[in-house]
């Protein structure tokens, strides 16, 4: 058997469909999702029609689907313009059936391969099984301070992490509560994944919006199973991001959610975390400009952006 395992697409049609397209060729057998698949870009309900249509597909909710679910039967006018207005939204773009399937998917799954008997375990977050070993130092808004540097080289920082768990007594420990299996997880926007005994920890890292600052491309990690065990081939697939920036820009998440949309854009350019650092940069210019609301309001929210993006 060949899974391809893919995680946090964000509503981004175009790196799916690339990758999808890929796995295919190889040919993978099944598809592994770990949730987080609307929210950030502008195609949740294609992306979501897209996924659920798959056959021999596992799919499973991330933390994203959670903020849509709340903002069901919103009023967008409530929200317009602030903070929160990008999950009202989407929550409007996507149609009752994607709803209702984003509903039904669960927040865990495992199996077993038919062949070879190897478990396999999924949820979005690594802290579901390995605690904080990953994202306490490894996570979208670490890597820019951790590598000051444009590009980085994706060996390097697979490096880097391996190096780290293998000497961080909570990976051990935890390591040693889990049997023996394939562990599945998205969520930190970074891919990389680790062996320890009989176990294989993997993060296909976010098809739909990398963060990991390494090469262009979408990101999806293959798993080939049989007799003798299981084999990791880590792949990023080119594909016009320029072009689906085009795309982006015509959108109606564009027109109507223009300051997350124009962070999100900086973000797919640059494979970098920057919705974090305009977060702080508002809670500072709120505070300057006494403004106590939270979520951020409309006024807020479009200041301190007008602000942030010419630092």
């Amino acid at each position: 058997m060949k899974y391809a395992v893919i995680s946090d697409v964000h509503g981004n049609l175009d790196a799916l469909e690339g990758v999808l397209a890929d796995a295919a060729r190889q040919p993978a057998d099944a598809y592994l999702f770990t949730g987080d698949y609307c929210l950030s870009l502008p195609f949740p309900e294609q992306v979501v029609r897209r996924i659920a249509g798959l056959e021999h597909a596992c799919v499973i909710r991330g933390n994203e689907e959670q903020y849509i679910e709340k903002m069901q039967g919103e009023d967008e006018a409530r929200w317009e313009g602030g903070q929160m207005h990008i999950s009202c939204w989407c929550a409007h773009a996507l149609s009752a059936e994607s709803r209702i399937f984003l509903q039904g998917l669960p927040e865990k799954m495992s199996f077993r391969d038919a062949e070879s008997g190897i478990g396999f375990h999924m949820a979005h977050s690594s802290g579901n099984f390995i605690g904080k070993a990953e994202l306490g130092k490894f996570s979208c808004p670490t890597i820019p301070l951790m590598y000051r540097e444009g590009e980085l080289k994706h060996r390097r920082l697979l490096k880097d992490i391996r190096g780290h768990l293998n000497e961080n007594q909570e990976f051990q420990e935890q390591c040693g509560k889990l049997e023996d299996g394939v562990y599945l997880f998205g969520h930190s926007h970074i891919q990389w994944f680790i062996e320890s005994g009989k176990k294989v920890f993997i993060n296909p890292g976010s098809c739909g919006l990398p963060m990991d600052s390494c090469e262009p491309g979408a990101p999806y990690t293959l798993i080939s199973t049989g007799k003798g065990g299981i084999s990791v081939e880590e792949r990023r697939v080119p594909y016009d991001i320029e072009g689906f920036i085009k795309k982006f820009s015509r959108s109606d998440q564009y027109k109507r959610v223009p300051v997350w949309s124009g962070i999100r854009i900086r973000e797919l350019r640059t494979r970098r975390e920057h919705l974090y650092y305009f977060l702080e940069y508002a809670e500072r210019y709120a505070q300057r400009t006494g403004d106590p609301i939270r979520p951020f309001t409309r006024k807020t929210w479009e200041g301190a952006y007008e602000e942030w993006a010419e630092i």
